[in-house]
């Protein structure tokens, strides 16, 4: 009998965009089995069934394995593109050609490089760049993020937040189930969830769906679809007023709350130097923010300054809080005016304002309390608003990147290099820390507004982190906003990701716009609902046949906050690519060799990588995949350190102290709990719309949150409609390639996955039962679907879960399965959110047998 060969390969996980450490064994040449790497920090040798799934993806016998061409001249959903395979040479030449015709035009040129399990977002972003493109879609759902970061970046300085589960003691998510069903660092974030839980963590999760994270809470707390905001405001009055419970040292000298604001709610500022005053109570003097000799600043009282009257800016928040008392906040949320109450008062007590901890020899506030959001929250109307006063519940107390609070991933950090966020305009925290020297644009201090050039109109959105849901709104009608024809998109360029289905709403809409651009192509795994568009296919390998640098974007830019180690791994093929699949890396460099942009491309690539010295990029020069990781790891690890270490040793780790930890303490900036910055653009933005001519909502631009309905709320108000569908993740399928896997899809079948949530009562009323296929009707599409009678949902609510509803013959385990939340949305001004475009995802159903 012919021995075995057997070999065990150190690389990195890609079913999601963490990219955990992984060891695979091979045996033949044929993948066995997937474990996790004992020797990372970031999943400690843990997997989840995603990632042990992953294999099946490799042996997928209906992966794209060449480059394919169309034949059929007519677009659409259910369009049969009539692919034939073709060489390399004729896929490229036909790029090449259509980058040609639009050259001395590209502003024509759409590129979506969101492929967050590797490098390539940061190469197709570069290739864009470099040829000239500014519409980038580098996010890929039509909500996620598009509040979160932005609000991280001015209020935390990192990318993204996370509970620090393990100093808290009291934990609330909000439209979120980290720790438990999803998120950041999920392998990792389980474990430290589950020992935080057993040493007595009291977890309250407030959300519309009991899912995975109310089945594992203390206390499961229902909330109307869309009211989160006016929950957390009523919190806030509760602990301002009612309790007066809040961290008047942070307060007063890391925030703006002692800033002084006028009658017209803008700051009062130093004539000479234009910085906001304050008032020192220790000399009873006004002082700028940045006077040497500040003191004592006062957070609160009502102070005449020559002949106009001032106010600190927390005062104006205790007032305008006051009225949202939890008696009048109960006819919004559903939430009893007892809860509220009962919930504030825990959540205070549990701050230990005043008290500190020592973490290796360094004292440090304590603050072991933190109100935990995401997706749920930000998907809505007024997605900022909705938002916003859940992050102020932890600013208050003074619960911000302090053992026990809510802590800003990736924010900084000291090796291989520093990066740390920085104080800027009014001395508030404006750039955010980040190891990858490249800006996230944040809310604070925003852009200039103007009458829009660009296909996304981002001009008309001075406070947004990113754009794409407005691309085929602004197509439906581009005169509207002023466009020409010039303005128009003619060419996509796409990264594997599936942006039909996941990056906007209405789906009839998304496809007439699809239909309208001249030239597509992009890489696919598969043939998905967005590659039935696409006029050239190339192939995209496996994680397990290729190479990468970064092994996830999210195990980064979303690490493990507190003390884990730092760490770092790349990715490696662990068996051969198939004999007509290329490195996308490789394929970039040649068509933009072609197109001569090679030597621009390497510039930008050399600083989202920190390239230096030997190990830069060199015009003139073709790389392998392999080179290039060679040349990222020594030039950030040292040259001991190159790719041949990483293959053999598969991970590195380096401890991160306390100052890194816990930057709260020691930054040197102060966060807002008025947001000023919003009038002055709001200002600026009325003046540009109304030389427009052109009706714009700026209801939003207010220093104060308010809570304001989402259409849906309206609707069901109104008798046109009876219930509002949300969605929610599952932990076996969030953020993965993963609905074409046979194993996820057997797991999703044993479950409710594929089914829709509705309330025990509600479907009594209705006369629906256990399993019955009903009507699902949404005011832009009908689709069929079954039920799943549960208590465990708010009565007003339809639950949806996952990423479904796919159609493609080019995905037959998954065609015809579940229903696609996304397509159910509308998509117009009325359903955006006007500060971060964020699409309302709260949306109004009627459910009928």
């Amino acid at each position: 009998m012919q021995k075995i060969q057997s070999e065990v390969v150190k690389t990195s996980c890609g079913q999601c965009y963490i990219g955990c450490a992984i060891e695979v064994q091979v045996d033949d040449g044929v993948v066995t089995n997937i474990s996790g790497n004992p020797d990372s920090p970031q999943n400690r040798g843990k997997m989840c069934a995603k990632g042990k799934a992953g294999v099946m993806n490799l042996y997928n016998p209906n992966r794209v394995k060449v480059p394919l061409k169309r034949t059929s001249s007519e677009k659409g959903m259910d369009v049969d593109p009539g692919w034939v395979e073709i060489s390399w040479d004729e896929a490229i030449d036909t790029i090449v050609s259509q980058f040609e015709r639009i050259r001395d035009t590209p502003q024509k040129l759409l590129i979506q490089p969101w492929e967050v399990m590797g490098d390539n977002l940061f190469w197709l972003s570069s290739f864009g760049s470099a040829f000239g493109a500014y519409l980038a879609s580098v996010v890929a759902s039509p909500d996620c993020g598009k509040v979160v970061h932005p609000v991280e970046y001015f209020s935390g300085g990192g990318f993204h937040q996370q509970p620090d589960l393990h100093h808290a003691n009291y934990c609330i998510l909000i439209g979120t189930q980290f720790g438990i069903a999803s998120r950041s660092s999920f392998n990792h974030h389980l474990l430290d969830m589950a020992n935080a839980r057993e040493r007595g963590m009291k977890l309250v999760v407030i959300d519309p769906v009991g899912g995975y994270a109310g089945s594992k809470a203390n206390e499961w707390v229902p909330i109307r679809p869309g009211t989160d905001a006016a929950w957390g405001l009523s919190m806030l009055h509760v602990l301002l007023n009612e309790l007066e419970v809040y961290d008047r040292a942070f307060l007063a000298n890391k925030t703006n709350a002692p800033y002084l604001v006028g009658p017209d709610g803008h700051y009062i500022r130093d004539p000479s130097s234009g910085a906001p005053l304050v008032f020192d109570l220790a000399d009873n003097a006004t002082k700028s923010h940045d006077d040497p000799g500040l003191k004592q600043p006062s957070i609160s009282g009502r102070y005449l300054l020559g002949e106009v009257r001032a106010r600190t800016a927390f005062d104006l928040l205790r007032e305008h809080v006051a009225k949202y008392r939890p008696e009048a906040t109960e006819a919004i949320t559903t939430i009893p005016a007892a809860t509220v109450r009962r919930i504030a008062r825990e959540f205070g007590q549990a701050a230990c304002i005043g008290q500190t901890i020592e973490i290796d020899g360094v004292e440090l506030p304590y603050r072991p309390v933190c109100v935990d959001w995401a997706k749920g929250a930000q998907g809505h109307k007024h997605g900022f608003h909705n938002c916003w006063p859940l992050k102020l519940l932890n600013i208050v107390v003074g619960s911000v990147n302090v053992p026990g609070g809510i802590m800003s991933t990736g924010a900084a950090g000291k090796y291989p290099h520093r990066w740390w966020p920085e104080s800027g305009t009014d001395g508030m925290l404006e750039h955010g820390g980040q190891i990858f020297p490249m800006g996230h644009p944040s809310s604070f201090p925003g852009r200039a507004p103007a009458r829009p050039l660009r296909a996304d109109i981002a001009e008309l959105f001075p406070l947004a982190p990113h754009y794409h849901t407005m691309l085929p709104i602004v197509f439906d009608d581009p005169s509207k906003f002023g466009l020409s024809g010039d303005a128009a998109i003619e060419m996509l360029m796409h990264s594997p990701n599936n942006s039909i289905l996941g990056n906007f709403g209405d789906i009839a809409q998304v496809e007439r716009f699809y239909k309208s651009l001249r030239f597509i192509f992009g890489f696919a795994v598969e043939i998905n609902e967005t590659t039935l568009f696409d006029d050239i296919v190339l192939p995209f390998p496996s994680y397990l046949e290729r190479w990468d640098f970064i092994p996830g974007v999210g195990a980064y830019y979303i690490a493990p906050c507190g003390q884990d180690d730092f760490h770092w791994q790349v990715r490696q093929p662990v068996v051969d690519l198939p004999p007509e699949m290329r490195q996308p890396q490789e394929v970039i460099q040649e068509i933009a060799d072609r197109l001569g942009i090679l030597p621009g491309m390497y510039r930008l690539l050399n600083h989202t990588f920190s390239l230096k010295g030997a190990h830069k990029l060199e015009a003139g020069e073709r790389y392998r995949v392999p080179e290039i990781i060679d040349k990222a790891t020594r030039s950030w690890f040292g040259d001991d350190r190159g790719l041949a270490w990483f293959q053999e040793h598969g991970v590195i780790r380096h401890p991160r102290d306390v100052e890194e930890a816990y930057i709260g303490a020691n930054l040197d900036a102060r966060i807002p709990v008025y947001l000023e910055h919003f009038l002055t653009r709001g200002e600026q933005l009325a003046a540009v719309v109304k030389e427009m001519k052109l009706d714009w909502d700026l209801s939003d631009y207010k220093a104060l949150s308010d809570w304001m309905p989402c259409p849906s709320f309206t609707a069901i108000r109104s008798g046109e409609y009876d219930l509002i569908a949300v969605h929610f993740k599952f932990p076996f399928v969030y953020g993965s390639y993963g609905a074409e896997n046979p194993w996820i899809d057997e797991i999703c079948g044993k479950t409710h996955a594929y089914k829709i949530l509705i309330n025990t009562a509600v479907a009594r009323k209705k006369g629906i039962e256990q399993g019955d296929s009903v009507w699902l009707e949404s005011p832009v599409r009908k689709v069929r679907a079954v039920v799943r009678v549960t208590e465990c949902i708010h009565p007003e609510a339809v639950g949806i879960g996952g990423h479904f509803g796919h159609w493609s013959p080019g995905m037959p385990i998954s065609r015809g399965k579940g229903v696609s939340f996304n397509a159910l949305c509308p998509s117009d001004l009325d359903h955006i959110d006007m500060i971060s475009t964020a699409l309302d995802q709260c949306v109004q159903v009627k459910v009928y047998k």
